[in-house]
Order: structure tokens, then sequence, then C-alpha cells
């Protein structure tokens, strides 16, 4: 008897997470997404830059599985988004990590419990995570005594770079950040955009949504415009990633 393949699943296992083609997406009568064609694999980095309001957040609801295609046709983690079960959307979505612009954490909590919030919902035990988190607190930069102290009296940066562990501490095949140099210095946001281009390197792929188009100079990344909901690639020259 012969096998039926899906065509969906082999190119997610080919290493393309994303693939957009012709999209709109929007809230209520608005559109604010239209005729996307965007696609990510693994192991890249891709910078999505425009200008404020050009439909960045909308692009990020949409790729983490928050926002449905109001047409075309959306390809996610090997799912078709429009057919797919929603039992299979909520399974593609614990494969994606995000990071918000304006992260939400348990205030009182410490970052180190913040962090580990995700494996605790998995069912997983705290002498079974402990060395994972803090492993990840190294990762980002936090430090062990600012890990230990509630969130609510961390710096922005180190918000942030609590949001980055939480958002990888499942080790997701898909990170989204948000915005995630908002509000803070140059230099910490590149040594951010840096940390979050390093996931490429275990197979990951990452989308980072800004308006500051020079953070491409932070490594080998992708680069793609968005305006007025409309998405179109960049050119650039890679001879960077070939001589690292």
């Amino acid at each position: 008897m012969a096998q039926h393949t899906n065509p969906d699943r082999e190119l997610f296992e080919r290493g393309v997470l994303a693939r957009l083609n012709g999209v709109d997406a929007g809230y209520g009568a608005e559109t604010v997404l239209h005729h996307v064609d965007f696609e990510a694999r693994a192991g890249e980095v891709a910078l999505v830059s425009g200008p404020t309001a050009a439909g960045k957040t909308t692009l990020m609801h949409l790729l983490r599985l928050s926002l449905a295609p109001r047409a075309g046709r959306a390809l996610l983690m090997g799912l078709d988004v429009r057919r797919a079960r929603e039992s299979a959307r909520a399974k593609a979505k614990r494969r994606i990590g995000y990071v918000a612009e304006n992260p939400v954490f348990v205030e009182h909590w410490s970052a180190f419990d913040n962090i580990a919030l995700p494996l605790r919902m998995s069912g997983r035990k705290p002498t079974e995570y402990v060395d994972d988190v803090r492993e990840l607190v190294n990762f980002v930069g936090l430090g062990e005594a600012s890990a230990d102290e509630p969130v609510e009296t961390l710096s922005g940066a180190g918000r942030r770079r609590t949001a980055i562990a939480r958002a990888l501490a499942a080790k997701p095949d898909l990170i989204l950040a948000d915005d995630p140099t908002s509000g803070m210095s140059p230099s910490d946001g590149r040594r951010i955009v840096r940390l979050l281009a390093e996931m490429r390197r275990v197979g990951a792929g990452v989308i980072i949504a800004s308006q500051d188009e020079s953070l491409a100079e932070c490594g080998p990344i992708l680069r793609w415009r968005i305006d007025r909901g409309r998405v179109s690639p960049v050119d650039q020259d890679f001879e960077a990633e070939a001589a690292e």
C-alpha cells in the first residue's frame, strides 16, 4: 500500500518554520497585513523593520499562532493554520518562544521563578529544571544575584533578559522578539540582539521586529521591510557570515 506523505510536514522537517503566501490579517473590520509573502527557516535570523504602526506586532501575533489569517495560506511549524485543529495549533504554539514588546511577569516573583514558569506549567519539578534555569540565567547575562531578585526591582535591560530567558526555557524551534530593544541604550540593545542571534547556532529560527534597521549589523541577519502592512525582502550581502 502506498504511503501518504504530508508535504507541509516535510517542509518543516527540512527547516521551513514559517511560510506565508498571500496572507491578509487584522482585527475586527480592519485589515492590517496585506497579501504578505514571508518565510523563516531553522538556523536563520531575520529582522523585520518598519515604522510605528507598520504591522510588525500584527505579524508577530500571526507567526505565534495568536491571530488567524483572513486570506492566503499560513504554514507554521508544519501546519496549515487555517485547516489545523485547535489541539494541533496549541501543540505547535508550544514550540514557539515569544518575547513581547512589553513583557508581562509575576512582578513579586523572582526572575528565576518567572523564567521557570513554562517548565513548571509543563509539569516538570524544580529539581528537574533548576540547573537548566541557572544555565539560562548565565546565558542571557542576567547574573545569579539579579535572578533571585523580584522582577519588579530589575532594570529595563534586566527585565528584557528575563523575558528572553523565559522564551528560551522550553527550547523552542522558533523565537519571535517584538521590538526587544525598546527603551534600552544602543549598546544594551545590540547585546540583546546578538544574544538572540546566537540561537541560530543551535538550529533555532529567530525573527526580530524593530524600527531600528541598524540592528541588522549585529550579525548575519536576513532583512525584511514592512510598511503599511506590506512585507518585502531587502537585498544584502552575507559575506560576513562566511568570514566567521
